[in-house]
């Protein structure tokens, strides 16, 4: 069963190729694939923010919302363009 984000969550990986992250599982799974020299408390952070929605011991918002913080600090959060913001969407960006 995937959790799925809101809405899909923009970075870039490898040499600038953008990935969409629609749920706590992929989420997962790309932090899986994480660089090992990479991994800090951020990284462990959002990890165990993931495992917790596993648990049922924290809810989807909540790792998205790390896993958005961790991509912003890290420098490949794809932030959304003004374009992007329609009335169906714009309160889900604003958070």
């Amino acid at each position: 069963m995937l959790r799925k984000f809101c809405h899909p969550v923009s970075i870039i990986v490898g040499l600038g190729f953008p990935r969409q992250i629609d749920s706590v599982d992929r989420a997962f799974a790309f932090l899986d694939e994480y660089p090992q020299l990479l991994r800090d408390e951020a990284y462990e952070a959002t990890r165990d923010a993931c495992l917790d929605v596993f648990s049922g011991s924290a809810t989807t918002e909540e790792a998205y919302d790390v896993f958005c913080a961790f991509a912003r600090r890290r420098g490949i959060l794809i932030d959304p363009t003004p374009s992007d913001i329609t009335e169906g969407n714009r309160d889900q960006l604003a958070a």
